[in-house]
């Protein structure tokens, strides 16, 4: 089970490259406006994941905080149309396409997002990024760390996997997947939320190549 945004692709950096390109603000100006926006969407997650506001679908928290942006002024009001889809146009990781289809010949790999569908469906055709199953927020109606969508994951690994392996370079993630019984893999990334000295995540793994050599010997033993 993998997270997508920020995992498999360049959230961040994906972001404050299309900002600049939709409306010619240099980098640092950009890269405010793609914090604010996250952290605008992550604190609607969390009212939901906590039921302290209705489901929207990750697309339509998206609009609100452009939205929300363009009326303080930090960003022109022209641009939210096409910003609003953005997350849809986001780059891959270095080894995420060829890491996803070697882990793919050996494993089911399924992707486990807080992403909209319509949001996971545009960024798998542009990314070039496959898999066998994708579940969405959209699927429990609630976001992580919210335990119905590990619980849903859970419920649609093959039965005789065991418990699968929840694979995340944000540590909040991956101790919401083992509380709700999962394995655990942190994957580094850029601006990712790096493990407490407290964690015990099962692996840790420099990258998705080291991480099917990994998966691959425990299956051997196994």
């Amino acid at each position: 089970m993998f997270d997508v945004l920020g995992t498999l692709v360049d959230q961040t950096g994906g972001l404050t490259a299309q900002v600049i390109d939709a409306t010619g603000l240099g980098g640092a100006a950009a890269s405010g406006i793609v914090t604010d926006w996250l952290a605008c969407v992550a604190e609607q997650e969390r009212a939901i994941a906590e039921r302290r506001r209705g489901f929207a679908p990750s697309h339509e928290l998206d609009r609100e905080a452009l939205e929300r942006l363009a009326g303080a002024g930090a960003l022109p009001s022209a641009s939210v149309n096409r910003l609003a889809s953005a997350s849809e146009r986001l780059r891959p990781w270095p080894d995420s396409r060829d890491g996803i289809e070697r882990l793919a010949a050996d494993f089911a790999v399924l992707g486990l997002s807080n992403a909209s569908r319509r949001t996971l469906t545009g960024l798998s055709s542009n990314s070039g990024l496959r898999w066998h199953q994708l579940i969405s927020a959209e699927d429990t109606g609630s976001y992580k760390p919210s335990e119905d969508l590990y619980k849903t994951a859970i419920e649609a690994a093959p039965s005789s996997s065991g418990a699968p392996f929840m694979v995340a370079a944000h540590a909040w993630d991956l101790r919401a997947a083992a509380a709700a019984g999962m394995r655990t893999v942190y994957v580094p990334r850029p601006n990712d939320d790096p493990p407490r000295a407290d964690d015990a995540f099962d692996i840790h793994a420099s990258d998705l190549r080291d991480l099917h050599a990994r998966l691959a010997a425990i299956l051997n033993r196994e």
